[in-house]
């Protein structure tokens, strides 16, 4: 398990399911804030030499002259060409806020006074110039600020993309929480960092950060043990102690710092100036930003509490073994215990014995109270020093970037140290800057001379201090150097600190110019080091160097009942691989902590090589710490020691900035354009450099293949060719502000144009309109009054027609009644007057039989049959009473289906129903009893005719095709009281059958093997709507016997996608469904034979009589085709768009096995592939009750309106003539 995945399990531990990060958090602050207001800014005043290497007084009296007269002008910046000098003020400076960020921002090296902010500025500038990763080594002794100057090129990078992010933030934010876990009070400073890191400030494509990540290098875990004089422990510790609210302390069991062995020591609680208590808030505060919950927050106090108590157990020695001293020890054992979650008696034990592997056994020995107190230490080394790199995972978890493209590291590394003890730590942080030394030897003296030699340039060696001897000796293999031999006695069982002094003094004693022993001493040692000479103490090398502790203890700590310890001090899968592989191929076991931080010193060197340099040498001003004082003597050996006054020597006499001949030729050539390139690149140099007016050597050298310049110089063309790129710029704009409104202007007047045009024939088209359609008025109203006039005048000419009519009828009245008499001419008028009326009631007795539908169209009425329509078999007249016969049968037939209250069919055994399929096709089929007292199932069993298919109670509760599903029941989703409803209810989805599939039979059986149906009562079946619960037919079964299995109902195709219902509850045995396949066959149709059918589909006629698609001009807008199914396959004819008589004529042929022929009329709404396609509009079905079945151009009648296929969309009605011919297979 790798530390980024053991990170991850302890986040997931602690983490709500969704909580709203601190990170978003502060992303809403961001936007709801007001922009800040960029203070205004007083450039720095021209005091003494900016830059060193103008100086005219090459010594180092004349540097420190100069940099103290800056130092009492607050000015603590000096450049050493492009190396930055900073003299720590001890005070704050109010140079450092947004202001001074704008001031900075865009300008070269030397161009503004010396500022950190310029050398951020700059390796920015060639990070986005050159596309590559930059680097910035902050060096110097320990308090000479380099921890500050660290933070303030971090402020730098973040506020100068002018963006606000939670990466800036979270960058800065990570700096407090490293602060206060790796930095502590020391002699020479109130803040030093007790461990290296390097943290790369990672950026995206569009050079905005993105990331970064964090690099630690040696924590200095003896600290957590032995303090010197004046001295502090970690921050956290005192924050807890001194700063944290009274009910955290009482958690941890925690009391003031002068109560703990650990803190005590130097007589050292505070710093000036700090408040502990706020410096923990914005430490909880740090923390909350990178999503590290309360809880796993309160585990690390919990474990930093945990290191207070053990250094508070003194032992004691009790016969052969060791024990706790006194109350107070095991009152701080017991507190340790319950902090960490293990056994008190086990923790005890452990802290006072160590198990030693022998062969085959284990032994346990009891440890003195000195080794028991030694191994307590070592355990507390343990859980910090793993506590403090699982935390700075933690951070670099949440900052890292997987898509930066390049990155600005700042290597901010312990300063080199004396003290008046000096351990191993002070031997390795002394190597340290060693090798930083070597770094800038090498990059400064070394590769730059090498660089003249090679390209040919006139120059005079300079001498320097090389420190490569001091580190032959710290470093070297073979022979071997001092680690090396450290490593060699660590791994040998018998070495002792003595027989590793021995071997120092045999082979460095007199034979190396940096080694030299005390003349009195056992157990010390010199190192010249180029910062001076150095003493150590080699008491504990070996054992420090080990970093190892006993197994037993680890395995001790793994037991934790807290899952936070657990996991942290979980060795990952990577450590043990590495190990692993460290064994198999080198058999030298786990690295020592001297080995393991000299790889980690070549990884940096190696990757500091990749990059691109800057140097800041940090210099301390004074001993005390007090703001304006210079120390003379003290800055006077730091300059010394850093090799400054050669820095400044071969910067002034060399060349920093250098340029290959074509790129050089290509950055200034734009300067003086006129000067050509030619096929010889020197020499084309040589023409600019003449032209722009250089002299060489004084300002350049043109090498074999480099240009070399001074920094001045440089600086000076970088000005001129800003000054020629701003002329072509100015030029450029020029010609786009004209160019570009002109192509504005000539866009809009061709816009312009087209909208003229158009308007014109607007306006002239709707003056045309309006007078046409006022025209129209007028003809109107003038054909309205000719009616009018027409109308009246035949109005006077029917009224005078009509008494002319009333006059002659009188006449003849008169004189019939003279003839025949008065009595008889009113008997024939009542005779007349009795006709008309039995006339009109005939005709109201036939439309309300065609109401009602007694009556069809063309049936006794008189009217004649369509042409196109056969009279087959004589089926007009001489049939009329044998269809009477049939429809009253039908009528009969209808009657005896009766309804109950519900308005459900009530059905009896043997009755077939038509099922009602919903408008998606699902139904629902209740099985319900009483009394049963044995575990009964349903289940459906899916055949195709008599090949069985499918049983859902294999598949429980759905069918394999999601058909069939068992809604409640023994084997449904739920389960149902058969008291208070149906004892099973099976939801069926007709619409998803398989086309395979014909027949669904439906069965109950009883599980209970002495089981059977004598008990239950009312058993019935019913079928209801799937939606509404509707019930819409039922039927009841015979009182229940012996047998063991019901055959309840049968589900069955007629056509395709008609389904009918049969009646059943037929007994039978068997309790497993595999049983019940054989049993069911009487009730499945036999396969009949395969048949082939051609359907010639001729024409139809429609009638759309809820006019639904009827268009504005009154014409309909359907569009039909014929879907001709029959089994399982389906054929289609052509459509036929906007006709209610389409002539389709098209032949189709369908094959398969099936009995009833299936035509479907279509209504295709939308053509291609969006939205649906098809509605249904009706339906004929026509059984194939004889073999070789030859019908030729015979009509047949739609269905009525079908709820299962058209939604309620469609109403029609109509008929279609088919030709249907059978061939034989």
């Amino acid at each position: 398990m790798s530390e980024d995945r053991k990170s991850n399990r302890l986040s997931r531990l602690y983490y709500d399911e969704d909580p709203k990060s601190l990170a978003a958090q502060i992303a809403d602050k961001n936007v709801k804030k007001k922009k800040e207001k960029i203070p205004k800014i007083t450039p720095f005043p021209k005091i003494g030499y900016e830059d060193m290497t103008k100086m005219e007084d090459m010594d180092l009296d004349g540097v420190l002259g100069n940099l103290k007269e800056r130092y009492e002008n607050d000015l603590i910046y000096t450049y050493t060409s492009s190396i930055l000098v900073a003299i720590n003020p001890f005070k704050r400076l109010d140079t450092y806020n947004k202001g001074w960020v704008k001031y900075y921002k865009g300008h070269r090296l030397g161009k503004l006074s010396p500022h950190i902010f310029a050398v951020a500025e700059q390796t920015y500038n060639s990070m986005v110039e050159t596309e590559s990763n930059q680097s910035v080594l902050v060096s110097g002794e320990s308090g000479a600020g380099k921890t500050e100057s660290t933070k303030l090129i971090l402020q730098f990078l973040s506020a100068r993309t002018d963006r606000e992010s939670n990466i800036e933030t979270m960058v800065l934010e990570s700096i407090p929480v490293l602060e206060a876990f790796g930095n502590a009070k020391t002699g020479r400073n109130d803040n030093s960092s007790r461990f290296g890191k390097f943290i790369e400030i990672q950026f995206d494509s569009d050079h905005y950060i993105c990331g970064s990540k964090i690099t630690p290098y040696l924590l200095e875990k003896s600290r957590l043990i032995t303090q010197g004089k004046g001295e502090r422990n970690y921050h956290i510790f005192y924050q807890l102690t001194e700063g944290a609210p009274q009910e955290l302390k009482d958690q941890l069991f925690l009391k003031g710092a002068k109560e703990y062995s650990y803190l005590n020591q130097s007589g050292c609680y505070t710093i000036k100036k700090i408040n502990e208590s706020e410096e923990l808030e914005q430490l909880k505060s740090a923390m909350d930003l990178f999503e590290i919950s309360e809880e796993i927050q309160l585990d690390i106090f919990k474990i930093v509490a945990t290191c207070l108590h053990l250094g508070n157990i003194v032992y004691t020695q009790n016969g052969e073994e060791s024990k706790p001293k006194d109350g107070a020890s095991q009152e701080a054992l017991q507190h340790v215990a319950t902090l960490m979650d293990i056994d008190p008696e086990k923790l005890e034990y452990a802290l006072t014995h160590r198990k030693i592997k022998m062969r085959s056994e284990v032994i346990h020995k009891p440890l003195t109270p000195g080794v028991a107190k030694d191994q307590t230490n070592s355990l507390v080394k343990f859980l910090f020093g793993e506590m403090f790199v699982w935390l700075v995972k933690k951070l670099n978890e949440s900052t890292y970037s997987e898509s930066s493209v390049n990155f600005i590291g700042v290597l901010d590394i312990f300063g080199f140290e004396v003290f008046e003890h000096n351990t191993f730590e002070q031997f390795l942080i002394n190597y340290a800057n060693e090798k930083l030394q070597n770094f800038f030897n090498h990059h400064i003296f070394k590769l730059e001379q090498v660089e003249y030699e090679r390209e040919g340039i006139d120059w005079t060696a300079i001498d320097f201090v090389d420190n490569q001897p001091c580190l032959d000796l710290i470093e070297m293999r073979r022979p071997p150097g001092i680690l090396a031999i450290l490593d060699e006695e660590s791994k040998f069982p018998r070495a002792t600190d003595e027989t590793f002094y021995n071997k120092l003094i045999d082979n460095f004693a007199g034979k190396h110019e940096y080694f030299d022993k005390p003349k009195l001493a056992r157990t010390k040692f010199f190192t010249k080091h180029f910062a001076g000479n150095v003493e150590y103490e080699i008491t504990g090398w070996r054992d420090k160097n080990k970093d190892e502790l006993p197994e037993h203890l680890t395995e001790l700590i793994r037991s934790s009942e807290n899952k936070f310890i657990t996991i942290l001090y979980t060795p990952s899968e990577d450590d043990e691989e590495e190990n692993s592989n460290n064994n198999n191929n080198k058999k030298k076991g786990k690295l020592t902590l001297g080995g393991q931080f000299k790889n980690q010193l070549v990884d940096l060197m190696t990757m500091l090589g990749e990059t691109s340099p800057y140097f800041i040498r940090c210099v301390k001003s004074n001993m005390e710490k007090v703001a304006n004082k210079f120390d003379d003597k003290l800055i006077y050996g730091q300059l010394l020691y850093a090799g400054m006054l050669e820095t400044i020597k071969i910067r002034r006499m060399g060349y920093p900035i250098r340029f290959k001949n074509e790129d050089f030729f290509r950055r200034f050539r734009v300067i003086c354009p006129e000067v050509p390139m030619g096929a010889d690149v020197q020499a084309s140099c040589t023409a600019l450099c003449n032209a722009l007016g250089i002299k060489a050597p004084t300002n350049y050298q043109l090498g074999k293949t480099k240009v070399f310049l001074k920094q001045d110089m440089s600086n000076e063309l970088e000005e001129r060719r800003n000054v020629a790129l701003t002329d072509i710029i100015v030029k450029v704009q020029t010609w786009w502000r004209g160019i570009f409104p002109r192509y504005l202007f000539n866009q809009k007047r061709q816009k312009s144009i087209v909208i003229q045009t158009w308007w014109r024939y607007a306006y002239w088209r709707g003056k045309f309109l309006r007078e046409r359609a006022a025209a129209t008025k007028i003809a109107l109203w003038w054909k309205m009054a000719a009616a009018m006039k027409l109308k009246a005048e035949l109005a006077e000419q029917k009224r005078v027609e009509e008494e002319e009519r009333k006059r002659k009828e009188e006449e003849e009245r008169q004189k019939m009644i003279k003839e025949m008499g008065e009595e008889k001419v009113k008997a024939l008028e009542e005779e007349k007057k009795k006709e008309v009326e039995a006339a009109q009631a005939a005709e109201e007795e036939k439309i309300r039989a065609l109401a009602s539908g007694e009556i069809s169209f063309g049936e006794g009425g008189g009217k004649e049959e369509p042409e196109d329509v056969p009279n087959n078999n004589n089926n007009n007249n001489n049939n009329n009473e044998e269809e009477d016969k049939k429809k009253k049968k039908k009528k009969k037939k209808k009657e005896k289906l009766k309804k109950d209250a519900r308005g459900s069919i009530m059905m009896k055994k043997g009755a077939t129903l038509e099922v009602p399929i919903n408008v998606d096709g699902r139904i629902t089929l209740g099985l319900g009893w009483k009394g049963g007292q044995w575990d009964m199932d349903a289940s459906c069993l899916m055949f195709r005719f008599k090949q069985h298919r499918d049983d859902v109670y294999y598949y429980k509760p759905k069918s394999k095709d999601n058909s069939v599903t068992h809604r409640g029941g023994y084997a449904g989703l739920i389960r149902i009281n058969p008291e208070e409803g149906d004892a099973e209810q099976i939801d069926i989805n007709l619409s998803r059958v398989s086309a395979k599939t014909n027949t669904l039979l439906f069965v109950v059986t009883v599980f209970s093997p002495e089981g059977n149906f004598s008990s239950v009562q009312d058993a019935y079946v019913r079928l209801l709507d799937t939606n509404t619960q509707v019930e819409y037919c039922r039927y009841t079964l015979e009182s229940s016997g012996n047998e063991t299995a019901r055959i309840m109902c049968r589900l069955y195709r007629y056509g395709y996608s008609k389904w009918r219902l049969q009646a059943i509850g037929e007994p039978s045995q068997g309790r497993l469904y595999k049983h019940m396949i054989p049993r069911v066959e009487p009730f499945l149709d036999d396969m009949p034979p395969r048949r082939k059918f051609r359907i010639r589909i001729h024409r139809g006629k429609l009638n759309d009589i809820k006019r639904m698609y009827k268009g504005k001009s009154g014409k309909t807008s359907v569009n039909t085709y014929c879907e001709v199914r029959f089994d399982t396959d389906k054929a289609k004819s052509k459509v036929i768009k906007k006709s209610l008589t389409p002539q389709w004529r098209s032949t189709v042929e369908v094959k398969g096995y099936g009995t009833v022929l299936e035509v479907n009329v279509m209504h295709k709404v939308r053509f291609g592939n969006v939205g649906k396609k098809s509605l249904f509009l009706g339906r004929c079905l026509i059984p194939l009750t004889t073999e070789n079945v030859q019908i030729q151009e015979t009509w047949f009648k739609l269905e009525q309106r079908d709820k299962s296929r058209d939604r309620g969309r469609t109403a029609v009605t109509g008929e279609i003539k088919l030709t249907i011919q059978e061939f034989i297979i």
